[in-house]
């Protein structure tokens, strides 16, 4: 019993957490139409605080992953916005790496072995395949944007997938989001909603090239089956 006091422990500020964001309100703060109708005024406050403002936004970052928070999209255009292209996509995939790699390690501690034990007596042919490919299935997960990234940090975590080549391949898959996020940042006034941010043909190449992985992975092993016949 006592075992499982820390996973108790760690559950219930996860959920203080979360209820403390909704009910203060913090998602309508993380809002595409907050962030331009307060542009001018963070960008003067981020300019006069060149040392702190990237703190703060790395420290909101974090809590968002930790807590597994709506908003990171918001905050991913303003790290563009904030701090020029350069800067903003160094702190994105920075604060993205850590924020997911924190998110892993407290959810798989939390939810792994509740999962596995009822996936592997109930679908252990799932669980089987999941570890041989699973790091095409994290690769899928997070290169399409209709997948939230708080939801793809716990579905990762609760697979059987290793940390350090989840953490890698995902850092590969997310790529393409966080060029676009943080370049959309530095031309917010060029953007009049969030579906300018995701056309139809983006989202199109998008699922094509989630698609990229498994069309190799089926061609290699049809190559070896022809091989070993």
């Amino acid at each position: 019993m006592k075992s499982n006091v820390p996973r108790y422990w760690l559950l219930a500020v996860l959920c203080a957490g979360v209820a403390a964001f909704m009910v203060s309100g913090g998602y309508r703060f993380l809002s595409f139409h907050q962030l331009v109708a307060h542009k001018d005024t963070l960008i003067a406050w981020a300019d006069a605080r060149p040392l702190l403002a990237p703190a703060v936004w790395l420290t909101a970052y974090l809590i968002l992953g930790l807590f597994g928070l709506p908003g990171s999209t918001i905050l991913n255009v303003s790290a563009g916005l904030l701090f020029d292209f350069e800067k903003g996509l160094a702190l994105v995939v920075f604060a993205s790496t850590l924020a997911s790699s924190i998110a892993f390690l407290s959810f798989r501690y939390l939810f792994r072995d509740w999962v596995e034990e009822r996936a592997c007596r109930r679908f252990p042919h799932l669980v089987e395949e999941l570890e041989r490919d699973g790091l095409y299935f994290v690769f899928t997960l997070r290169l399409l944007p209709v997948i939230p990234y708080s939801v793809t940090n716990l579905l990762v975590a609760i697979s059987p997938v290793r940390f350090w080549p989840c953490l890698l391949v995902s850092l590969v898959a997310l790529m393409p989001r966080y060029l676009l996020y943080v370049y959309a940042g530095t031309h917010l006034g060029d953007l009049q909603s969030p579906g300018d941010l995701w056309s139809p043909k983006l989202v199109g190449v998008l699922s094509v090239l989630a698609l990229v992985p498994w069309a190799v992975h089926w061609t290699v092993q049809q190559w070896r089956r022809r091989r070993i016949s």
